[in-house]
């Protein structure tokens, strides 16, 4: 067996699994990790952030944009609970995505000696937050554990996990026996019975519907399939926005699918949680539901389905193809109306202007295959229903916990992750805040992604919630905000101010021709209520 470090260990291992970038700051329990870097910097490369937190963003858009491992490593203690907000951002959307931290001397863990970066239990801080985080006590056992990481994060839904050790076991040497690249473990194949029942609902349905999220992003084929034998409407969710191109005819928006859901008879629903349906959409028990899921915690939530194909999407959808194919023809038109949903539903999205306009714009100037990470502001609440998207993988949000600031770090590490992508990150004043100092990365590694700041000197959301549920008490809510085009060049980039849709437009498709990295601020004031259109959210329970 080779004789290596624990350090040369990891870094083998990370290779071995086909990892290529590895986000992260160096810092003392980590130097013999990050020399084993350098060992490999002709087959690994390292990028450095500002932030704890905006290295595993990085490292989460990487595996958004990717579907591959997304890896950081930071030091334990503070750095380790920097970058939790990002650890939880990419477990809550399903994302695979591994940390790699380090841990005070071995002889003091648990001895509470006042050691830097000490923390009194790191691991159940971390199984608090994640399933799988372990500890290597020596190099020998790198091998094993990463090996079980990589198959935790690709294994069901994806998921993140997080791995440390000491900085005594990074430098110690021992025989090490490198494995394999981790191999997932295979899906179940569906119940036939179950399936078989499944097709006979579907095929027998007058209004069938599918719900989609993002675990139906690989099977596209299959989803396309399905549905045009079934005439039936794709609704998709934010993460599955682009699985069925929104130029399909079959397409269409949540918007128009809670529409929709009224006079739906029988519901396919396919790699998504089925929250906000099951819980704000009503007719519970009405619409006949069956899911296909590879998730046996959640194909069970909020309600049981009259069938529960536990499986991949790719393997449900193509064995549910088959079955609806053994079943003979049936009507394969939209059903009566749902055109007409989508048409309305249209209408009233372009009357909400300016986000209307601004998201125009953005289309517009990204091409057809470009990526647009969406903070959380009213653009995106508009977004997530109005812009087309075409392709998977071209709509990203945070995921159901709705994390400020995740969208430029995130729109980094896609970019490295898909370097032949156009990226856009947009994202309000407020959260730009929370992770602007990654505009040194981005110059720093010229990364060529342009920001584009939605600027209402507020924290804009908040702000309407207190004007329309408080009587306009408003209170912790306005910011004081510098000169964003002159922050831009400060660091080293491109930066201009749109102020009109066409503005926007074209300073938008100039920066992205640029191939620089650079930053976009449109002065905004007090944006149309986009959530007006939408029946309660799951938060507000119900249904």
């Amino acid at each position: 067996m080779p004789v290596m470090t624990g350090g040369q260990a990891v870094v083998r291992a990370l290779i071995d699994n086909g990892v290529d970038t590895v986000f992260g700051i160096p810092g003392v329990q980590l130097d013999p990790l990050y020399d084993a870097f350098y060992e490999r910097r002709n087959n690994l490369k390292v990028v450095h952030s500002r932030h704890e937190q905006g290295a595993a963003f990085m490292a989460m858009g990487y595996a958004q944009a990717t579907g591959r491992t997304g890896v950081f490593a930071i030091v334990p203690g503070p750095g380790l609970l920097n970058a939790m907000t990002a650890v939880i951002t990419a477990n809550s959307a399903n994302q695979p995505v591994l940390g790699i931290t380090g841990q005070i001397p071995s002889q003091h863990i648990g001895k509470n000696y006042g050691i830097a970066h000490e923390v009194k239990d790191q691991l159940a801080m971390s199984r608090g937050v994640v399933d799988w985080a372990e500890r290597a006590d020596h190099p020998s056992e790198v091998p094993a554990l990463l090996d079980a990481a990589f198959t935790h994060c690709h294994s069901g839904r994806n998921k993140a996990a997080l791995f440390e050790m000491a900085p005594d076991q990074y430098l110690a040497t021992a025989e090490v026996e490198p494995l394999p690249a981790a191999t997932p473990r295979p899906a179940p194949q569906p119940d036939a019975i179950l399936l078989a029942d499944a097709a006979k609902r579907l095929h027998g349905a007058k209004r069938p519907i599918i719900l989609v999220g993002g675990g139906v992003v690989g099977a596209e084929g299959e989803l396309k399939a399905v549905a045009e034998k079934l005439g039936a409407p794709v609704v998709m969710s934010p993460s599955g926005r682009g699985a069925l191109s929104d130029e399909h005819p079959l397409a269409f928006n949540q918007l128009a699918g809670q529409r929709l859901w009224d006079d739906a008879d029988v519901a396919l629903v396919v790699g998504r949680r089925f929250s906000t349906p099951g819980l704000a959409w009503g007719r519970v028990g009405e619409v006949a539901l069956v899911r296909i899921d590879i998730d046996p915690t959640q194909i069970v939530k909020p309600r049981k389905s009259d069938v529960a194909l536990l499986t991949s999407s790719q393997i449900g959808l193509a064995r549910l193809d088959m079955a609806l194919s053994n079943l003979g023809p049936r009507r394969t038109e939209l059903w009566q109306g749902a055109d007409a949903v989508r048409q309305e539903i249209a209408v009233q999205l372009d009357a909400l202007e300016p986000l209307s306009g601004y998201n125009r714009a953005v289309r517009a100037a990204l091409p057809r295959d470009g990526m647009l990470f969406a903070d959380v502001t009213r653009f995106t609440v508009f977004s997530r229903f109005g812009m087309p998207f075409y392709q998977p993988r071209s709509f990203f949000m945070p995921g159901f916990q709705a994390t400020l600031g995740w969208s430029y770090p995130a729109a980094l590490g896609a970019k490295i992750g898909s370097p032949y992508r156009k990226v856009v990150a947009t994202v309000g004043d407020g959260g730009f805040g929370f992770t602007m100092q990654e505009l040194a990365t981005a110059v720093l590694h010229k990364i060529p992604v342009t920001v584009v700041v939605f600027d209402n000197s507020a924290y804009g959301n908040v702000k309407t919630i207190q004007a329309n549920q408080f009587g306009g008490r408003h209170i912790a809510v306005d910011l004081a905000n510098p000169d964003w085009v002159k922050v831009a060049e400060a660091f080293g980039m491109k930066g201009e101010k749109a102020e009109s849709e066409a503005q926007l437009e074209e300073v938008l498709s100039r920066h992205l021709a640029l191939d620089a990295p650079s930053l976009i601020t449109v002065p905004v004031g007090e944006m149309p209520n986009v959530w007006s259109l939408v029946r309660r959210p799951p938060s507000a329970g119900g249904g």
